[in-house]
């Protein structure tokens, strides 16, 4: 049942499953209510993505975008568990909004699985910057943030479910040194901090002002 549910949960969220799967994931989560972290974490994710990241140039072809990112990433990488990242990418196209070329961008930000479904690079643009920041044209968001580094090993299971755990959601990374940035509401900034230094999927982690600029 579980394996389903990962199966399905993705689809759940872009309301792109027919109505006898939907109630099925519906009927799992009160079955399992643990399981309603799994769904905010993708929920966080989606709009994360569908409000911050830069458009891929619709003359990068799937093919061209994960040669790119394997070429870049080459020395991190290491074998996807069979299955995942085909999911990944159709969840990532489907929120991807036209006229950014879907397959493209959608492969640009799968993220990178270690060991099962370990977390990654969402963006790589190819420039020598060691941060990304991907915003709306027109909004800069301030913070505090918390910046997170995750250990290479990191289970997204985990993580997702640390960031539950201190009421975080992602506002923007990860960079090219793996910063990731965390919003959390203010009042819980300090007690988040510690609970992050404390967790052992966790290198590092350090409160900012705002998102980096892009470079």
């Amino acid at each position: 049942m579980k394996q389903r549910f990962d199966e399905l949960l993705p689809f759940y969220v872009n309301d792109t499953l027919d109505e006898a799967e939907r109630d099925w994931v519906d009927a799992y989560l009160r079955e399992h209510p643990k399981s309603a972290a799994e769904l905010q974490w993708y929920r966080s994710l989606e709009e994360t993505i569908k409000r911050d990241v830069p458009a891929v140039p619709a003359e990068i072809g799937l093919d061209k975008a994960m040669a790119r990112i394997r070429a870049e990433r080459a020395p991190a990488r290491t074998a996807a568990r069979p299955g995942i990242g085909e999911r990944l990418r159709e969840f990532f196209a489907s929120i991807t909004p036209q006229p950014v070329l879907k397959p493209a961008l959608a492969a640009a930000l799968a993220v990178v699985v270690v060991q099962g479904f370990v977390i990654g690079n969402l963006v790589t643009r190819g420039d020598e910057s060691s941060e990304i920041r991907a915003v709306r044209p027109t909004v800069v968001e301030t913070g505090p943030y918390l910046k997170v580094n995750f250990k290479a090993d990191a289970r997204e299971a985990d993580i997702r479910l640390l960031l539950v755990e201190v009421d975080g959601s992602l506002a923007g990374g990860p960079g090219q040194l793996g910063d990731w940035y965390v919003r959390i509401p203010e009042a819980r900034i300090a007690a988040a901090a510690a609970i992050l230094k404390a967790s052992p999927i966790v290198d590092g982690v350090a409160q900012v002002d705002a998102l980096p600029e892009r470079r």
